[in-house]
């Protein structure tokens, strides 16, 4: 039997970010995943059929350089030369089945009247419709902002709280504003596997979890692991169920954060099949989708790449299909290459920070150790930051 002092279940950003600073700290650590890659929601897809070098994001699209701890694990890794500028290429509105100007959509002299209200108005205790809705309009906020808003975690984003959508963080001005990586954000997560006090064991799935006098013991189909401490990093869904054994009231705790499954489905097609104009992303104001995000931020000779993140439970995937060729403006035969990934998001609701001041509270003291999207925020920087601080609760440890 195998034993390390730490096994984190998960290799998604918030898995590998907590191995990464635990390595850091001479940690010895295993990961048990159940896919056969890492990355998670870092899901950059290549091209299968030729050896083209094109990918296209199904998960995570931009990091910005407020994200200093990514940027730091990025230095960590040696990858930060890296990082690839993005075109400045618009952002649409899809509006009465044509693409529009967000600008075109918005009354102006609402905007001008209810704008004054944000130097005075504070988000705690506010939903994004509430806070958004008085200091926009309501008006706009329902015709405009309202699908703008949740384009940003794929779900309507009307019922979050205002202050965990948008956050202001501190930049590091020698960093672009905003980019993505020369071969997808996936290759940090994948430098991040490389390291040397990092072990990962794919296609693993977890049969039960029992709590010792010091330590876990990890029942799976590879084998059965022991280790001193045990870090929980995967999606919502399945946390509830790896400790429920051991953790009941932690376990009804965090089941009880909403989450949202969303539906990415990615297509590439060569550069003229399409007349559609380059775009950042569209956000559509009535449909079946919550976005289209293009990769014409990052310019290719030959090839564009486009990922619609779908509402769950609609749309068959022919009808996906069809949709897509629809908006897009194509056939059928013009597509290359078709890739799908269900990824599951938590919908934050007002009073989640107490919530995870109570989940933290049964944590203290501990040695478990949980992250996730489902704490500070949704952000890659969030989730970097969570498993940063978890990982120094471990470190302090006697």
């Amino acid at each position: 039997m195998e034993n390390y002092d730490v096994i984190v279940v998960g290799a998604g950003i918030s898995g590998m970010s907590f191995a990464h600073y635990a390595s850091k700290a001479n940690f010895n650590v295993l990961i048990l995943e159940k896919e056969d890659r890492v990355g998670g929601s870092f899901h950059t897809q290549n091209m299968e059929n030729e050896n083209t070098g094109f990918w296209v994001e199904l998960g995570a699209h931009t990091c910005y350089n407020s994200y200093r701890n990514l940027i730091e694990v990025m230095e960590d890794c040696g990858i930060i030369d890296q990082l690839s500028k993005r075109a400045k290429v618009p952002f649409r509105l899809l509006a009465d089945g044509q693409v529009k100007s967000f600008t075109s959509q918005i009354n102006f002299l609402e905007l001008l009247t209810s704008i004054p209200k944000a130097f005075s108005k504070k988000k705690e205790g506010e939903t994004v419709a509430s806070y958004y809705g008085s200091i926009l309009g309501k008006k706009n906020f329902r015709r405009v902002f309202t699908a703008l808003f949740s384009a940003v975690p794929s779900q309507n984003a009307d019922e979050f709280p205002a202050n965990a959508l948008f956050k202001k963080r501190e930049r590091r001005k020698d960093i672009l504003k905003h980019y993505t990586m020369k071969k997808g954000l996936g290759s940090i997560t994948d430098e991040m596997a490389k390291h040397h006090n990092i072990e990962i064991k794919y296609n693993t799935d977890i049969g039960k979890i029992d709590k010792m006098d010091k330590g876990y013991k990890i029942k799976t189909n590879q084998g059965v692991f022991e280790s001193n401490h045990l870090a929980i990093c995967t999606s919502i869904t399945s946390v509830p169920e790896l400790i429920v054994g051991f953790a009941p009231d932690l376990a009804d705790k965090i089941a009880k954060i909403k989450f949202q499954k969303i539906e990415s489905y990615g297509v590439i097609v060569l550069k003229d099949a399409t007349g559609i104009k380059p775009f950042a992303g569209l956000v559509p104001i009535d449909d079946d989708f919550f976005s289209v995000v293009s990769r014409d931020t990052i310019d290719d000779q030959k090839y564009r790449g486009f990922t619609f993140h779908f509402k769950p439970d609609i749309l068959s995937t022919e009808q996906k299909l069809d949709k897509a060729c629809q908006i897009l403006g194509i056939t059928k035969d013009q597509i290359l290459e078709i890739f799908e990934k269900l990824n599951i998001v938590p919908s934050l609701r007002l009073g989640h920070y107490d919530l995870v001041d109570q989940i933290d509270q049964d944590l203290k003291g501990q040695n478990l150790f949980i992250s996730g999207n489902y704490f500070a925020g949704l952000s890659i920087e969030d989730c970097v930051s969570r498993s940063k601080a978890e990982v120094g609760r471990m470190a302090s440890q006697p």
